[in-house]
């Protein structure tokens, strides 16, 4: 990763969290404190009960980790074949297909249709495009810490170093050899599962979510970017992420608002978000 690249990944995550200080900021002012101190509450218990979630797990759950982890390896153990074969068979079609589905799995290009979804739904009153868009960014950054924080504890170097895919360098805080998961995969299952499930009742659109995102997973091997094993294991998080993001959102009331704020030196976007409590305040 090249100086350009970290520092553009670096200007995307002060973004988000300028989008966080700017909802804070400009809530009203009777009720900042409150809003700030649920919306950071429920996003931090939201995580909190994903990452718990294996105390509550029942047999089919550990046979479906085991599953995944037994694939994992598997995958592993054949990374070097798998990549070699890739890149001995790439041809301009395969390169075209990628060109096409890489930009499903970036931020700085989901993020914008995202955002104007969220509008769309907000102008229209589409009640269903607003909790879509806010759904998918939730997913979206939530899998995206898992991701990172096992990206940093492992350090794993990418197949484009020509280093072997059994290399580790472990836990460190450097930006470099972050090959385990894929991001990418992770991100574009992580929006896709909460689109296919929003709008299942439309027939093409389940297929045409998860087809993309596993375009975009199959293009970071194609372009020899990430291991297999990367990409199944990434894929496997952004999924699961959105489905624990959907039943949590599922059994609350919660209820967003996303417009853009522009000020004299600075603009960006309010994020207010709002919880229904009962009579008993529970």
């Amino acid at each position: 990763m090249d100086k350009r690249e970290c520092h553009t990944k670096i200007n995307r995550s002060v973004v988000f969290l300028f989008v966080v200080i700017v909802t804070t900021s400009f809530a009203q002012s009777s009720q900042t404190e409150s809003l700030n101190k649920h919306y950071l509450k429920t996003n931090i218990s939201d995580t909190k009960t994903i990452l718990t979630s294996p105390l509550c797990w029942k047999r089919s759950d550990w046979l479906k980790t085991s599953l995944i982890l037994g694939i994992t390896a598997g995958l592993y153990l054949r990374d070097q074949k798998i990549k070699n074969w890739v890149q001995e068979n790439r041809n301009d079609t395969s390169n075209r297909v990628s060109r096409f589905a890489r930009p499903f799995g970036d931020g700085k290009y989901t993020l914008p249709p995202l955002f104007m979804f969220y509008l769309y739904g907000y102008f229209f009153r589409n009640d269903r495009a607003q909790r879509t868009a806010m759904l998918s960014l939730e997913s979206f950054v939530v899998s995206g810490i898992f991701t990172s924080f096992i990206k940093f504890a492992g350090h794993r170097h990418r197949p484009s170093t020509g280093d072997p895919s059994n290399t580790w360098d472990g836990p460190s805080i450097s930006i470099s050899n972050l090959s385990f998961p894929s991001g990418h995969s992770c991100s574009a299952f992580a929006i896709a599962v909460v689109i296919a499930s929003e709008y299942r009742d439309i027939v093409f659109v389940p297929p045409l979510a998860y087809g993309v995102a596993t375009l975009t997973a199959l293009s970071r091997v194609n372009d020899n970017a990430h291991w297999t094993s990367d990409v199944f294991f990434g894929s496997v998080i952004g999924y699961f992420t959105g489905k624990a993001i959907l039943n949590l959102n599922s059994k609350g009331n919660k209820n967003f608002s996303l417009l853009p704020v522009i000020a004299h030196r600075y603009a960006g976007l309010l994020l207010k978000y709002e919880l229904s409590f009962g009579k008993n305040g529970s």
